[in-house]
């Protein structure tokens, strides 16, 4: 069968697509509820986001990005690490704001996106071993005061005074947008408790970030990543700066329903070989250029041995 594929390379509709086999073995006795569904159906859901280049968008009526890709990897062994022929998968929009609760539906089995891990999540969802590392950065426009620069972007010595930084804000228009991570941030942040500053709730990172462009917002928080997937993108990307540091630190992975070990297990085995294999430097280059050496070390290093 035609292997699962997207549409950086290849053919994938947002509907459904087979699997191809590969070689692995595993045993599928003692199940969870979600495992038990797929190993019945010979189908798993994968969901998008459409909004988080370069991890998960849509492209001419096309699921891509980053994880989308990391998914179709985890797709093709599937049947493999399951002993299953005719395997397929299906891609599945999700929103932002109600992606986990997509899971918990069973609406989707596997997030595919841009998604933090983190101890309040993992309330509601588990998680595969981390796929990316970003953390929380900032956009401001080329017309930002130098101050502003200072503090947001350049991480130079204001950044590091309370003070500098209240007077680099005050008056300031900031945005963010809800559901995620960056928001939750901003909130609790020295930024967020701040007086004089105006928080905007933003509901398109790409709408966020042209909003600086056009002098709306003097700034937009969202992962550093992400930021830079969609400044990439931008017409305005010549009147854009993305901060130089990180605010926070975000490790990526892939959602699934809680209590499924043996889901779970197959994802992470299907990541370590990939991982392991090398084939992630592939997709990395293709994405965000040749991989560092610190990416080399973090894949290595969360790659669980067999």
């Amino acid at each position: 069968m035609m292997g699962l594929q997207t549409g950086r390379r290849f053919a994938l509709l947002v509907a459904a697509a087979g699997v191809g086999l590969t070689a692995a073995a595993m045993t599928t006795a003692q199940a969870g509820e979600r495992m038990d569904s797929i190993l019945a159906s010979k189908t798993m859901s994968l969901g998008y986001r459409t909004d988080a280049p370069p991890f998960s968008v849509e492209q001419d009526g096309r699921a891509a990005g980053f994880t989308v890709e990391l998914c179709v990897e985890i797709g093709n062994q599937m049947a493999g690490i399951l002993k299953i022929e005719d395997f397929s998968a299906r891609l599945v929009k999700v929103d932002t704001t109600d992606r986990f609760d997509a899971i918990a539906r069973g609406d989707v089995d596997l997030l595919c996106g841009a998604t933090t891990a983190n101890l309040a999540r993992r309330n509601m969802v588990s998680f595969s071993i981390p796929t990316f590392s970003t953390g929380v950065g900032a956009v401001v426009s080329t017309d930002a005061s130098d101050l502003l620069k200072e503090v947001l972007i350049i991480n130079g010595a204001a950044a590091f005074s309370a003070a500098a930084t209240a007077e680099a804000l005050k008056g300031k228009r900031v945005g963010v947008r809800t559901g995620t991570t960056a928001a939750e941030w901003l909130s609790s942040s020295n930024i967020g408790e701040m007086t004089g500053i105006a928080i905007a709730a933003i509901q398109d990172h790409g709408d966020g970030i042209q909003k600086v462009a056009d002098g709306e917002l003097d700034a937009y928080f969202a992962d550093a990543a992400i930021l830079l997937g969609n400044v990439r993108q931008s017409e305005a990307r010549d009147r854009l700066l993305i901060s130089r540091k990180t605010f926070t630190n975000e490790p990526y992975a892939i959602a699934l329903p809680r209590g499924d070990d043996d889901l779970r297990l197959a994802v992470d085995t299907a990541l370590s070989r990939l991982y392991r294999s090398g084939k992630i430097y592939e997709i990395l280059t293709y994405y965000f250029g040749k991989p560092t050496p610190e990416m080399a070390l973090f894949y290595n290093a969360v790659a669980l041995p067999e």
